[in-house]
């Protein structure tokens, strides 16, 4: 018995030793000023970055921020994609589009109705060799708006990534509508021309295996020279004195100078800052791909700033012509690098000349692609015409698929395609074959996107957030362990410490979730407080009725813990069910709410069942206890 004690009660202090721990990034970034903050975002960004990552998150109404509604123009899709049109086609779309702005109704359906109205059949518009039937055209057109909203919002994903932005929502809502919700970002002209700019989708041909190969080589030669520069000096250059800088051995090597590595006129903290982006085994080459080579996640910036380098664009252009490196879509090998890709600066083809991109199971023709997926592609006329150019020309060569700046993927050239249509294989589920088909549809008849709600929250008005709503969880906690003293003594002051520990676990399990606080998060919170307390009430209660029969203290507190469980446990298992249901199917303010709500819950459990049982235990066990006070 003893020996179980111990147990429970050395898991408890690990438990809250662990939840402080947790909780240490989330104190210590609060505990900062903004100076210090921007101080050491400049000096070490990656550190600042990941203390962030580990603290909790605040949500748009508590940082500030802008909340934005797009919707995606169906009307002008539907216009792009219909052919044959005539004046009665016009004035049915239309109508059809002044009524879905007032009813919100499907559009397909209303057009449909618009169209019959006029005696017109659909697929007149919209029909084709494939698509004979008026089941098959409006299928069709569920899938292009369907398809429309989810490019959309997979252009906006990749930009908003790349804009900086921590913890972005980023959602659907309905059947034509996204949800931007940005913290932190106040500038809004900024965020409108991320939002209206074209997607741009671009096909480049990758630098061959050996050029790939000879560029990394020797931008390694050059970081290798910029961290040791003596070695180099002794290896490479033997006509050249021992005590030689820094700057001649790169001039030796590469014939730069100080000036190409960071501005000659700037002081030397300056060069120490620029000197600070080098370092060893900053990439490596990928043993799978020659083509490619591969940055850790936490050294991306570092890289950026290294190629961005005069000297590193002289490299390029001497080993490897015009050409450029570029970054994959997504991390690899369990999300530790990212791809870097050297491709030639000339565009092949434009995404503008894609007119379908389909995912689908691969086809059975080719057993090395058996249970794989694959993408058609069907090109415009144009299109067509330099897709067989381009594909005939560089067969063994791989081209790249490049949406914003962002290689996807690219797949390797094995034959000339003079048809306009082309296949990508090799995939491994279908949704990356669907993922992949939204971006190469990314810049083929693109459906514009406008704002149609856009709310800027400032900063003053999200700290008055974080003030008053702190002030109520604390004035509220207050009350609730006065009443709990005063009502039921030594063993509410038992309560108010299972309590406060309550709290804590609920901001560390949030800080290790990486979920995001808000303001309806905090009232959340504020609802756990009550609902912790709530357990034992009906603990005490029950172990008081057992007092006044006259039981012991320890007996009583058997069965008040044990028959009040069944309760508890009942009445939180409800609770948490209400909150999972808010958190599937709600949005925004009602998913922040729902996670504090089931966090709460979960901890509340633990404080109020374990650790106050362990305390009255721990005190039995150490004296005799006549009396309970409670």
């Amino acid at each position: 018995m003893k020996s179980k004690m111990t147990a429970r009660i050395i898991f408890i202090a690990a438990s809250i030793v662990l939840a402080i721990y947790m909780l240490y990034p989330t104190i210590k970034l609060s505990m900062m000023s903004d100076e210090e903050k921007e101080s050491m975002m400049a000096e070490d960004k990656d550190a600042y970055m990941d203390l962030q990552s580990k603290s909790v998150s605040l949500g748009l109404d508590l940082l500030g921020g802008m909340h934005v509604v797009l919707e995606v123009d169906v009307r002008e899709l539907m216009d792009k994609l219909a052919r044959n049109k005539n004046p009665e086609f016009v004035e049915a779309i239309n109508a059809t589009n002044t009524i879905v702005n007032k009813t919100d109704e499907d559009f397909v359906t209303i057009l449909l109705e618009q169209l019959g109205q006029k005696g017109m059949n659909i697929q007149r518009y919209y029909g084709t060799a494939e698509r004979r039937t008026q089941e098959d055209v409006v299928a069709f057109l569920r899938t292009q708006m369907e398809e429309a909203v989810d490019r959309s919002l997979e252009i906006l994903r990749n930009r908003i990534d790349q804009f900086g932005v921590t913890e972005p929502t980023i959602q659907k809502q309905g059947g034509r509508r996204i949800i931007l919700e940005l913290a932190g970002v106040e500038d809004r002209d900024r965020v409108n021309s991320i939002i209206g700019k074209t997607a741009k989708l671009e096909f480049k041909l990758l630098k061959d295996e050996k050029s790939s190969t000879e560029v990394a080589e020797k931008i390694n030669e050059f970081i290798t020279a910029r961290v040791n520069p003596a070695d180099t000096v002794d290896s490479e250059a033997s006509d050249v004195e021992a005590d030689t800088s820094s700057s001649t051995a790169l001039e030796e090597m590469f014939g730069v100078d100080e000036t190409e590595v960071a501005d000659s006129g700037s002081d030397s903290s300056a060069v120490k800052k620029t000197d600070s982006i080098f370092e060893e085994g900053l990439f490596y080459q990928s043993p799978y791909d020659g083509n490619t080579i591969l940055v850790g996640v936490e050294k991306e910036d570092k890289f950026k700033d290294v190629i961005e380098l005069p000297a590193m664009k002289k490299i390029i252009a001497e080993t490897a012509g015009s050409a450029e490196y570029l970054w994959g879509s997504k991390p690899q090998f369990e999300d530790q690098f990212l791809s870097v890709y050297l491709v030639n600066k000339k565009e092949e083809l434009s995404g503008e000349s894609i007119i379908e991109a389909i995912p689908r199971p691969a086809s059975m023709d080719d057993p090395t692609n058996i249970g794989k997926f694959e993408v058609t592609l069907t090109f415009d006329d144009n299109g067509a015409k330099i897709f067989s150019r381009v594909t005939g020309a560089n067969i063994g060569k791989r081209l790249a698929i490049i949406l914003d700046q962002r290689v996807y993927l690219a797949p390797t050239l094995q034959t000339k395609i003079s048809n306009g249509r082309a296949r990508i294989t090799g995939i491994e589920s279908f949704d990356e074959a669907r993922d992949l088909a939204i971006v190469l549809k990314a810049g083929a008849l693109p459906a514009p996107v406008h704002i149609m709600e856009e709310r800027t929250v400032g900063p003053s008005l999200g700290y008055d957030s974080i003030i008053s709503g702190s002030y109520s969880a604390a004035f509220g906690l207050m009350l609730v362990m006065l009443f709990m003293i005063l009502y039921y003594k030594l063993s509410g002051l038992v309560a108010d410490l299972a309590l406060v520990t309550n709290i804590v676990f609920i901001m560390a399990i949030m800080a290790s979730l990486g979920a995001t606080l808000t303001l309806p998060g905090i009232a959340g919170i504020i609802l756990t407080i009550g609902m912790a307390v709530d357990a034992n009430v009906l603990i005490f209660e029950r172990v008081r009725e057992e007092l006044a029969k006259g039981k012991t203290i320890r007996a009583s507190l058997d069965i008040g813990y044990g028959k009040a469980f069944i309760t508890i446990l009942d009445a939180n298992v409800t609770t948490f069910i209400a909150g999972l249901v808010l958190y599937t199917y709600g949005s925004g303010p009602i998913k922040g709410f729902a996670v504090t709500l089931m966090i709460g819950i979960v901890a509340s459990m633990f404080t109020a069942v374990v650790i106050s049982r362990v305390i009255f235990n721990s005190v039995l066990n150490k004296r005799t206890v006549s009396k309970l006070s409670i």
